[in-house]
């Protein structure tokens, strides 16, 4: 895992970025195929962390549009998935893109930083702080994900996601997030404060219960325990680590935590996932 760590997140986040765009002539320009390239990488490297095949390839046509839309974004200093003709260097091919993407502008998706073109809006996706579906990470995670389209410039991205028919892997243990196993904790990846979720292809998670436990067996508390709306890839179930202090932590030492997910409806039929996360300094 810190092998993987160094090679498949931090040597891709150092990517050197350029552009041949320019937003005053609403110019979409390009980026080099070595940092699109390395934008899927990345995408790979959290697939594979959540048990996932990392096999999703680049298109360079579904990139070419998001290139127009991250532009778009660039250019008005606001995100949209329904942006009007009225925005500053407006194209249909853009507006498609916007539409078919997880979109991000700036250092959170929603305010301006400059290191939030693909390689800095992939871990933005994955840890969806603040947004409610956690649509963005559940799109990351999709099973039929096989290919994406990364657009990209100083201040925006456009990662296209949706359309995909990819054949699905199977996941009979289900998609947590942070994912089971050992895992960095590092603010990009996953950490103990996110929102934690658990996915599973048609489940029924109305009247699922999620308990945790650290590794003295104690009962860790959990809160905001919600089954989250449909039509964002898998269905899933969100919650996070409640109480007050950090009682269960033994960081810089490992941490681990146990999971049990209850009363998941697959099929008509009630299941239960338990699980441990081991949370290590890298």
């Amino acid at each position: 895992m810190l092998a993987r760590y160094q090679d498949g997140f931090v040597a891709l986040r150092k990517t050197t970025f350029s552009w041949t765009g320019n937003v005053a002539g609403c110019v979409a320009g390009d980026t080099p195929l070595a940092y699109k390239n390395a934008v899927v990488k990345l995408v790979n490297y959290y697939r594979a962390m959540a048990g996932l095949p990392g096999d999703v390839t680049l298109s360079l046509t579904k990139s070419a549009q998001a290139q127009q839309a991250a532009l778009m974004f660039d250019a008005n200093g606001q995100l949209s998935h329904t942006p009007p003709t009225t925005w500053k260097c407006y194209t249909a091919d853009g507006a498609t893109a916007a539409g078919k993407s997880n979109i991000a502008r700036g250092g959170n998706l929603n305010s301006a930083n400059p290191n939030s073109s693909g390689i800095g809006s992939i871990p933005l996706y994955v840890m969806d702080g603040d947004v409610a579906s956690l649509g963005h990470r559940r799109w990351v995670f999709s099973l039929v994900l096989g290919e994406v389209g990364t657009g990209d410039t100083p201040q925006g991205n456009a990662l296209w996601v949706l359309g995909n028919t990819h054949a699905a892997p199977s996941v009979p243990n289900g998609m947590p997030w942070p994912p089971r196993g050992y895992v960095p904790w590092d603010s990009s990846i996953a950490e103990p404060g996110m929102r934690w979720s658990f996915s599973y292809p048609g489940a029924d998670f109305s009247a699922a219960t999620v308990a945790m436990t650290d590794d003295a067996g104690a009962a860790v508390p959990v809160t905001g325990v919600a089954e989250l709306d449909k039509g964002y890839a898998e269905n899933t179930m969100a919650w996070s680590i409640g109480g007050s202090g950090q009682p269960w932590s033994r960081a810089p030492a490992d941490t681990k935590l146990g999971v049990t997910v209850s009363n998941v409806k697959i099929g008509g039929a009630a299941k239960s996932f338990s699980y441990s996360v081991t949370f290590i300094k890298p």
